[in-house]
């Protein structure tokens, strides 16, 4: 069964790849041209090829192809190809492809029939209609195409705002950490950098309109992929801050581009170096102290405009070089790092303290982290804009674990507008029969008396975090699982 696995994911690769060796001949040459020939010839190879596996159904989903609902998995090689391919298909408007029984069977003319009018289709008003009516009018039954899902049909569907921006915001990081792995197994193609960008502008937005719930994100700390999700996390952090100190939406917009890029570098670092548990030989750190400046040569290699690799570029180069221009890599020609890359900079030691790592015993708890942070003020970090960090997340960050002078044990989820920095909105944590620790009530620390609360008894209050490992918890899953079984709150008072 793995063998048959294997068997029809290569071919459903070389199938993609000779589709678009085949469309880009045409856009070039007639369909007598020697090179067009042969890349038919190809084409219907592999059209033989995917008869004998014995099915063709293939769609298109977040960038990426599924066979039958299995994701495509493609390698460095294939990856540009497969990317672009991707692209082509999207302007059209095309979420998928079925070829029909019979389809190996198919005339050469009727195949490119199809190939010219799937490239003729970009310059129609509604492409994916347009093209739809063609292959009707023209008889070409052997193929059947249905429309790009859009992302969002989903949330259209839902009723609550609140519920839809923050299925928007998950959605949001799933693409986030799927781009970063494209990015790095493509080599920064066109198609990749202009993905990131737009993603940019999506974190912008929902940093505005939720972000509490995306700071709760940046919770997810994911191990084996832990290059890709810091540097997601890292962008929602260093965006929060960006427009907490109120930079315009295109700065936000490089910053949330920077970040996502910063740690590119750390894809040719060994794996046992960046996980070794243990000192580091020199040589060793040496290949750790590298990786901006490989992040650096990346970004120069990307395929991109001159501009946009000009903004993206500081990102790997300035997120290890501390205010005092101390860090690494050394450097000579500059005096003071740009503002932000001061704001990655904290985002960066922020995310990285607070995740595990093999060669420390535990993480920071946020609480921990900052104060850590604190203590390098003016030498590490920009001090007005560690305050603002500071001033921004709270003393306990949202996604810290608390006990309060009750015993009881909660979840930070937010900090309203005038709120007191050490008086966040919780949610209580409840131990049930099975061991399973689920939300319940919400309460507002810093708009008492109320919530249910009598006024003569003593208002709760934080006295110290929890580091989640002492409750064997991932603090993610609050924020990315569905919310059952929750008391339905009152209406949360804010500070006066």
């Amino acid at each position: 069964m793995l063998e048959d696995n294997k068997s029809s994911a290569h071919s459903t690769i070389e199938f993609l790849k000779a589709l678009y060796r085949l469309v880009q001949m045409s856009r070039i040459y007639d369909d007598n041209n020697l090179l067009v020939k042969d890349s038919l010839a190809q084409f219907r190879e592999c059209l033989l090829e995917m008869a004998i596996v014995g099915n063709l159904n293939i769609n298109l989903w977040r960038g990426r192809f599924y066979l039958d609902q299995e994701k495509v998995l493609y390698n460095r090689e294939s990856g540009r190809i497969l990317t672009e391919l991707v692209d082509h298909f999207s302007r059209r408007g095309v979420g998928g492809l079925q070829c029909l029984k019979g389809f190996e069977r198919v005339s050469s003319e009727d195949i490119m029939g199809f190939i010219r009018l799937l490239d003729a289709s970009a310059g129609q008003k509604i492409p994916f209609d347009w093209l739809n009516q063609q292959l009707a009018r023209k008889g070409l039954t052997w193929i059947k195409l249905t429309r790009e899902k859009e992302e969002d049909e989903e949330l259209k569907a839902e009723k609550d705002p609140a519920k839809r921006r923050r299925e928007k915001a998950k959605k949001a990081y799933s693409l986030a950490l799927s781009t970063i792995q494209d990015i790095e197994k493509t080599s920064g193609s066109a198609v990749s950098v202009r993905k990131a960008r737009r993603l940019a502008q999506t974190i912008v937005d929902l940093v505005r309109d939720e972000k509490s719930f995306v700071l709760g994100l940046s919770t997810i700390k994911q191990f084996d992929d832990y290059t890709y999700t810091h540097s997601v996390n890292v962008s929602l952090l260093a965006t929060a801050l960006g427009r907490f100190i109120g930079l315009s939406k295109v700065s936000l917009a490089q910053l949330c581009v920077r970040a996502l890029f910063h740690d590119l570098g750390k894809v040719e670092i060994p794996i046992k170096i960046l996980h070794k548990v243990g000192r580091l030989s020199d040589e060793e750190r040496e290949k750790i102290y590298s990786h901006p400046l490989i992040g650096v040569r990346k970004v120069l290699k990307m395929k991109a405009e001159r501009m946009m690799k000009s903004k993206i570029i500081l990102g790997p180069f300035e997120h290890h070089l501390n205010t005092d221009l101390t860090g690494y890599p050394k450097t000579h020609f500059t005096k003071r790092l740009s503002l932000l890359g001061k704001i990655l900079r904290i985002a960066d030691v922020y995310e990285a303290l607070t995740a595990d790592r093999k060669y420390r015993a535990r993480s920071f708890t946020p609480d921990e982290a900052l104060r850590k942070m604190w203590s390098e003020i003016g030498k590490s970090f920009d001090p007005i804009l560690l305050k603002s960090f500071i001033s921004m997340v709270g003393l306990y960050p949202i996604g810290s674990l608390v006990e309060l002078n009750d015993g009881r044990r909660a979840l930070v989820v937010d900090y309203p507008e005038r709120a007191p920095k050490d008086r966040p909105v919780i949610r209580i944590l409840l131990e049930e029969e099975d061991g399973d620790i689920r939300l319940g009530e919400t309460i507002s620390l810093s708009g008492f008396p109320g919530s249910g609360f009598n006024a003569r008894l003593p208002r709760p209050r934080i006295i110290r975090s929890i580091h989640p490992s002492h409750l064997g918890v991932q603090v993610a899953s609050f924020f990315m699982e569905e919310d059952k079984n929750v008391t339905s709150p009152e209406p949360i008072p804010t500070a006066a």
